[in-house]
């Protein structure tokens, strides 16, 4: 069904019909809420007087605490469940105060709930587990509740009725659970989710779940409906937001379907599906493929009589070959062609699914612990799952009803051998699989015995001993082997002539010999290395690096050297050539391959090796308190330091930049690791890693005293004493003494007896992380290194886990020594605790924030702060007396004392110094922003628990609990929604710590306002906060006047008038230019700054507000921006202000000023991005940019904007944000009334998709790139049939249309790609032009239409109905095109009935009389705004009484689904014809009177409107009730029917139709 996303509002019904609908509205809403006071009647025993009319959340809470104190032996859990009960009447406060407002009753809304809530407790009083299950069931309904919270003041009446309803379910679950209570008398103790594990309760919640689905479809109309006046392109966001829908359904799918695969947190996107890593790794491999190698599996009879048989005899293929023989190459290759076929297999479709064994390495100690065969099955489950739409949907249901799965085999049994999709009889499945281990033979086994003929054929690689011992003994496993040695000698010649075209000594033929020469290395190497790669490779390098024919010739004649004598010599050469220092960093980079918890890009290794460069001595004396992390990064400084002056401070920054600079080599470090260190390499995923894993088992490792003596041939030739005496007396007796002299033997000598003491290539195991331990904490205490937010954020993930590795008897006692300094000072100086656990990442927006840097302090606070495993690692640590040995001074002895202390609580210990460091940064420094608060009272609320044992005992000690999302500990801990009582709490405790007692009055000022800001930031919405939070603010002005921050909290707050704001601000403003014209320095600090900014921003605001002297507000406005301060939340809402004015000359001098200022950008470019270009352009659907540019002429000033600010995200190289930003520009651009400004928008569209092409991994969100894509789709087909075009400009838009589509067999959802599919597809239908992609597109979307309409699921009929109806439109299939707008309007007709039924049926409940349905319902529609008035003679069967018509069983109020593009006429069911446009590929549709201005050339075009005189149209027929008369089920109505006895076909029969599309061309079905 069309969702329903906006109310009706059809220009045939008038206001009148808007009203009558919203009295309709308000009798429900009344209706409702008059059987949610009977039922809380009912739960009171049928007492009226029991119910208490003015019950609030503190006499709830009161009775709770009644409640726990009669019972404190059995109420443990008390602490969270009061947390938990307060959260939800907060909840039900608000949600009660919307419905207040809306419904016309005497009755307290949120009293009845309170009600409800206090019976509840009362009849399960004295039950063990009471407070823990009623919690889980709380916060179940709070999830939902709380959605409703931010609409508060915003709600219309469909969006009110939401609130009633939901808050009618709460009461409905109550009443449930006091049912329960009487169900479990005999039970005195009960299990955990008594309550959630009952059906009925489940039920309830599911329709609430439902329920809160149709809110954020209402939000999204009402949305809309406060902007419509001025956006002028009401179907552009309709249809926006129908594709939304189904995209976010579909998202839904796939993220069930990765949850049921156990894809680890690690490897999920923002949306919960996995990032393909398989995609990346082919790709890569793609990519490295030399053009026309592997064809000749193209004419192999095994693989072709696999890919071709309609039921192989033998369903897997073996590709036999030892390591290094190109298999992986060769299956990349086989994937390729098999893709490229125009028919691959017995079926029109075929579905390859692919796994990599190398793109699947993991860390041992990475959160993926799976097998191979776990690897094997999500991997390929999920391409399975998701390659095309009809398989996810069938998938997802499998998942839905049964969601667990005993192991592998099983997870391929339930999700795809039982699945009916597989039987498909358009579908082929191909599973190719680079290298097998053992635990997949069972999986082989299951997949190869089906019974039927559908079953999955397999494309293995392996090595021949694997084939022998696994596969052949294996139980019914058939397969044909294909040795790849036999038949790739031609690829390995063609691989070795690309290399030689690549060398400088050997690509130029037309030098004389260079052929000959040619021909002799290929012909040598072709017979010594026998096809073997990687022997290849290495003779290949070597020969690249040299020139001389004598070094030729020697590599040549080492060219058949084993792989090992190979690796060996190497390695040797290295010990040998390399200094002592790269031989060191050789070593280093083995210990990050080795024993990192990553894999490290070429950068971050490069920052990681720089960190030993730094002079950092074992023992330092305490560094002096850095300066405040303040938001904006134009400098800092602690309050009441002097400031510097302004060369010392430029010196000061230039010595700084130097030091900081993490450079360690002038040489680019990966041509270093290709010249200096070849066993390494770069892989296709931009890693270092070893170059062969081959080459890690020939390095000795230094695990034992006399491993450096080694005289393996890899490791250093270590001469002994008696050997290089007998070579000294054989030149002693034959070498005169002046000649043994001159050849300085004896320094010769010494040099090789001290190769004894040499560094040589090696492996620490026993070291690698305590070094790595090392460098963790140099970066956290260091303040230079810790703005490196890559090494910051390693160094914090990843302390923990190094610490917990090293066995500390086992470490070098010099290594240890020196952690233990660096450990005291992580917790005792405010760099180390700052680098732990206070945001840094503070010029992102929240969204972005949130992913990256939240996520990585709430890993920290779970594994420091909230569980035992930190603080007991310092412990473990500070027990060793050699980690403690250079400790011996303040307060590095108190601190170790501390922890070893028998007695102490090791939290206080280890943390009491960053506790108080939090909460100095709370209340002292001039941090204002949600993240700081977040961060400071969080850890303190962590902290503070675990000081109090009763609260302790309660916590898990194991940190993983805290960072799962579903937990209730996550919940408590991470709830952003600090209660009073916490704040209270924290505030307390800081009190005490930090001796507020003598604090003068100006220092008491400062905390007031900073506990203010506290409360207002973290728990605005608790009852009784802003007379909190404001009382303390203005306390603050009392005790001193001249605290601005204080005076400019007051001035924005919503109670505070204009006049008194702009007072406020004034007099702050004097004060603060006062002291910023007579103190440079003052404005330099950052914080200064931007509190002058800030007042005199928001004294512009109010000064516009008042509205005597906007010119002035103006100035103002433009003045804030010299200030060095950006906050680009707040520039939407100035700008927004002149567009109201239509102040357009303002507008474009706040902009140009902007400009002039883009210099403060850098930092905050995601702001920029995602709270000012986005927010404006695509969540507000503003084109106030545009409009202002048009207005004044002035179009420089915005390119200038968007140009400056594509230049700092190229700088960055933010390829997300840049899309986005670009997206923007190109928007704002179409908005222009100035045509000309077309050639522009698509120049900015096509760099934006080629740049987010070349870097998919940044991709933002995937609706906005579609979008994009399907607008320069449409611009192209324009383009392409514009009068007197050169045919080889027609022709290369055809081409630029296809370049913009992905390969199919690639493609998730078809949905997605449809209208640019479209545009393909006529771009070749007006041609008349053949076109193998047009075609398999076309037969895709067909496709998958028909598996929609053939599945048990009724929602997604219209989705598919309307896309068929785009295609078949744009395929001028005026026949079928014409039946699907009929089945389109059945629906909406029978919907529409449906719900009118269940609306008069609900008011006859509601007021005791017999219902009225059928005719008499259908008459009353009339009251409906709707572009037609239907009049049904039959459809839904009403329901049957009250119960029928409850919440539970309340249809969709259907929406218009149908809109002119000319008049915006809108109809629920069309009651006069329509014209869809060809030329439009089915996107635009125009009533009878536009199409005729259109057509007459008097249409006045609108924005978004591209129709044009000349495009072909197909009229679509006006609903005609009749049709359906007698109707069967499952057909579909015929309106061009010319024998009025055949009025239908069966659905069947007409996808039989339907399906000449899957074989036809583009130009066949013209």
């Amino acid at each position: 069904m069309a969702p329903p996303t906006l109310q009706s509002s059809g220009s045939a019904a008038g206001s009148t019909a808007e009203k009558a609908a919203e009295l309709s509205e308000q009798m429900e809403i009344d209706a409702i809420w008059r059987e949610v006071n009977n039922k809380v009647v009912e739960l009171a025993g049928g007492d009226p007087s029991k119910v208490q009319k003015t019950l609030d959340i503190n006499a709830v809470l009161r009775y709770v605490d009644n409640v726990q104190a009669s019972d404190k032996k059995k109420s443990e859990k008390f602490g969270t469940f009061k947390s938990i009960v307060n959260r939800t009447l907060q909840c039900i406060n608000t949600v009660g105060g919307i419905v207040a407002e809306g419904a016309s009753t005497v009755f307290a809304p949120a009293g009845m709930c309170y009600n409800a809530l206090t019976f509840v407790i009362q009849a399960w009083q004295g039950y063990e587990g009471i407070f823990e299950n009623l919690a889980e069931l709380l916060e179940k309904c709070t999830e939902f509740l709380e959605r409703l919270e931010s609409y508060e003041g915003r709600m219309d009446k469909r969006l009110t009725r939401v609130a009633v309803q939901n808050l009618r379910l709460f009461v409905e679950i109550c009443d449930r659970t006091i049912k329960l209570r009487r169900k479990h008398t005999r039970f005195i103790a009960f299990t955990k989710q008594l309550f959630l594990n009952d059906n009925g309760i489940q039920d309830l919640l599911g329709i609430m779940d439902r329920l809160n689905n149709k809110e954020s479809l209402l939000v999204s109309a009402q949305t809309y409906k406060l902007v419509s006046d001025s956006a002028g392109d009401i179907k552009l966001i309709l249809d926006g937001q129908k594709e939304q829908k189904k995209e976010e359904e579909a998202k839904k799918w796939r993220r069930t379907i990765a949850k049921a695969l156990s894809f680890p947190s690690t490897m999920l996107d923002n949306d919960g599906e996995p990032i393909p890593s398989w995609q990346k790794t082919f790709d890569a491999r793609k990519n490295t493929l030399v053009e026309g190698t592997g064809k000749w599996i193209l004419e192999n009879q095994k693989f072709l009589e696999w890919t071709n048989s309609t039921s192989p005899d033998k369903p897997v293929v073996v590709l036999r070959g030892e390591n290094g023989s190109g298999k992986t190459s060769m299956l990349a290759n086989t994937v390729r062609y098999l893709r490229k076929m125009n028919r691959a297999g017995p079926t029109s479709r075929a579905v390859t699914a692919y796994f990599f064994m190398e793109g699947e390495k993991r860390k041992p100690e990475e959160e993926d612990e799976s097998s191979v065969v776990e690897l094997v099955s999500r991997t390929l489950l999920w391409q399975i799952a998701t390659s095309y739409e009809a398989m996810t949907k069938s998938v997802y249901q499998i998942v839905e009803r049964s969601p667990n799965f005993d192991n592998s085999v099983d997870l391929w049994q339930q999700l795809f051998i039982n699945n009916k999709e597989r039987m498909n009889p358009d579908t082929t499945f191909f599973l190719f699989i680079d290298g097998i281990d053992k635990t997949l033979v069972a999986l082989i086994e299951k997949l190869t015995s089906v019974p039927d003929s559908k079953k999955a054929r397999l494309f293995l690689t392996t090595r021949p001993q694997l084939v022998s011992d696994w596969l052949e003994p294996a139980d019914g496993i058939k397969f044909d082997v294909i040795p790849i040695s036999e038949h790739n000698g031609e690829d390995v010649d063609m691989y070795i002539t690309y290399r030689m075209d690549n060398m400088p000594i050997l690509k130029d033929l037309s030098r004389p010999g260079i052929s000959e020469w040619r021909d002799k290395i290929l012909k040598t190497l072709r017979e010594k290395c026998d096809g073997d790669y990687f022997k290849l490779n290495s003779s290949l390098k070597a020969l690249a690096k040299v020139d001389l024919i004598e070094d030729i010739k020697e590599v040549l004649a080492d060219a058949d050297k084993t792989r090992t004598d190979q690796i060996d010599a190497e390695i040797r050469q290295l010990n040998n050539n390399r200094t002592i220092k790269e031989i060191q960093e050789i070593n280093e980079i083995i210990m990050w391959i080795e024993n990192g918890r990553r894999w490290f890009s070429v950068e971050m290794m490069e920052d990681l090796l720089s960190v030993k460069y730094r002079n950092i001595p074992i023992v330092q004396a305490r560094t002096p308190v850095p300066g405040p992390l303040s938001r904006r990064k134009t400098g800092s400084s602690t309050p009441g330091t002097p400031p510097r002056e302004p060369e010392e401070a430029e010196e000061e920054a230039e010595e700084e930049a130097a030091t900081a600079a993490l450079t360690i080599s002038l040489l680019p470090f990966s041509q270093k690791l290709a010249e200096k260190y070849p066993i390494f390499s770069i892989t296709d995923s931009s890693i270092v890693d070893w170059r062969s894993p081959e080459i890690k088992d020939r390095i000795p490792s230094k695990d034992s005293g006399d491993a450096m003596f080694n005289t393996t041939a890899s490791g250093p030739q270590i001469l002994q004493e008696s050997e290089i005496s007998i070579v000294k007396h054989f030149l002693n007796n034959v070498c005169p003494p002046d000649l043994y002299t001159r050849f300085e033997f004896e320094k010769f000598f010494e040099t090789k007896l001290g190769a004894r003491q040499k560094e040589y290539i090696c492996l620490d195991p026993e070291n690698a992380d305590i070094r790595i331990v090392l460098t963790c904490l140099i970066i956290l205490t260091e303040v230079d290194l810790r703005s490196n937010d890559s090494l910051r954020e390693y160094a914090g993930f990843w302390l923990m886990d190094h610490l917990e590795k090293v066995d500390l008897s086992a470490a070098d006692r010099d290594l240890k020594a020196r952690v233990g300094p660096l450990l005291v000072k992580l917790f005792t100086e405010e760099c180390g605790i700052d680098s732990m656990f206070w945001p840094f990442d503070l010029n992102v927006s929240l969204k972005t924030w949130d992913q990256g840097e939240y996520a990585l302090l709430r890993e920290i606070r779970g594994e420091w702060v909230y569980s035992t495993a930190g603080v007991e690692q310092v412990s473990r640590w500070l027990h060793d007396s050699s980690v403690t040995k250079l400790i011996d001074a303040e307060p590095g002895v108190s601190f170790v004392s501390a922890v070893k202390a028998a007695s102490a609580n090791l939290h206080e210990a280890v943390l009491s110094t960053a506790a108080k460091t939090m909460a100095q940064h709370l209340f002292h420094r001039i941090d204002f922003t949600p993240r700081h608060f977040w961060s400071g009272c969080m850890f303190i609320r962590g902290y503070l628990s675990r000081l109090n044992p009763e609260k302790a005992a309660q916590m898990p000690n194991e940190p993983s609990v805290y960072n799962i999302g579903e937990t209730p500990d996550f919940r408590k801990f991470e709830n952003r929604a600090f209660r009073l009582e916490e704040l209270r709490e924290i505030e307390a405790w800081a009190e005490s710590v930090l001796d507020k007692t003598n604090y003068t009055p100006v220092e008491q000022s400062s905390w007031e306002i900073h506990g203010a800001l506290i409360i207002f930031q973290l728990c605005r919405a608790e009852q009784g906060s802003i007379d909190i939070y404001q009382g303390r603010a203005r306390k603050a002005i009392e005790l001193n006047p001249k605290n601005w921050h204080a005076c400019h909290f007051i001035a924005k707050q919503p109670n505070t008038d204009n006049e008194e704001a702009v007072q406020l601000l004034s007099r702050a403003k004097q004060a603060v230019d006062e002291l910023s014209n007579g103190d440079e320095a003052w404005i330099r600090d950052s914080s200064n700054s931007a509190l002058l900014a800030r007042i005199t921003l928001d004294l512009g605001d109010r000064l516009w507000e008042l509205g005597k002297d906007l010119p002035l507000a103006a100035s103002i406005h433009r003045e804030s921006l010299k200030y060095n301060y950006v906050h680009f939340v707040n520039y939407t809402d100035v700008l927004t202000r002149y567009q109201k004015r239509e102040a357009w000359a303002e507008f474009i001098a706040f902009i140009e000023m902007l400009n002039e200022t883009s210099q403060t950008w850098e930092a905050f470019f995601d702001e920029l991005v995602n709270e000012f270009i986005v927010d404006l352009v695509s969540v507000r659907r503003s084109d106030m940019l545009a409009q202002a540019a048009d207005a004044t002429n002035r179009w420089d000033v915005i390119d200038t904007f968007f140009n400056l600010a594509i230049d700092i995200g190229t700088r960055q190289e933010a390829h997300a944000l840049l899309f986005l930003l670009r997206d923007g520009f190109a928007k704002t651009l179409a908005s222009s009334v100035d045509r000309a400004q077309q050639d522009k928008v698509v120049e900015i569209q096509e760099t934006a998709l080629q740049n987010i092409k070349l870097h998919h991994s940044d991709i933002p969100s995937r609706h906005t790139v579609d979008a994009m894509t399907n607008s320069l789709a449409e611009t192209y087909l324009d383009k392409a049939f514009q009068p007197n075009l050169p045919m080889d400009k027609v022709n290369s838009y055809g081409s630029l249309i296809a370049s913009l589509l992905p390969d199919t067999s690639a493609v998730l959802d078809v949905w997605a790609y449809s209208v640019t599919a479209c545009c393909l597809v006529r771009y070749h239908y007006k041609r008349k032009s053949a076109s193998p992609v047009a075609k398999e597109w076309l037969r895709r979307i067909v496709r998958a239409s028909i598996e929609l309409l053939s599945d048990d699921d009724e929602e997604n009929d219209d989705f598919a109905y309307e896309i068929l109806a785009r295609l078949l439109t744009t395929v001028e299939d005026t026949k079928n095109t014409r039946i699907t707008w009929t089945v389109r309007n059945m629906i909406q007709y029978e919907a529409q009935v449906k719900w009118q039924n269940w609306i008069t049926a609900s008011q006859d409940s509601a007021s005791g009389q017999p219902g009225v349905h059928g005719d008499s319902a259908a008459k009353q529609q009339q009251s409906i705004p709707n572009g037609s008035a239907p009049q049904p003679n039959g459809g839904v069967t009403p329901p049957k009484d009250a119960d029928a018509a409850s919440v539970g069983d309340s249809p969709a109020k259907p929406t218009w689904f149908a809109a002119c593009a000319g008049c915006d006429k809108q109809w629920v069911v069309m009651d006069a014809p329509l014209y869809t446009c060809a030329d439009c590929v089915g996107t635009t549709q125009l009533c009878q009177d536009c199409h005729g201005q259109l057509v007459r050339g008097e249409l006045k075009k609108k924005k978004g409107l591209k129709c044009e005189k000349g495009h072909v149209f197909v009229e679509v027929p006006r609903w005609d009730p009749s049709l359906i008369e007698g109707m069967p089920r499952a057909c579909v109505p015929l309106p061009d029917s010319a024998d009025k006895s055949k009025r239908w076909v069966t659905l069947d029969e007409w996808k039989g139709e339907l399906r000449k599309y899957l074989e036809g061309d583009v130009k066949e079905v013209a």
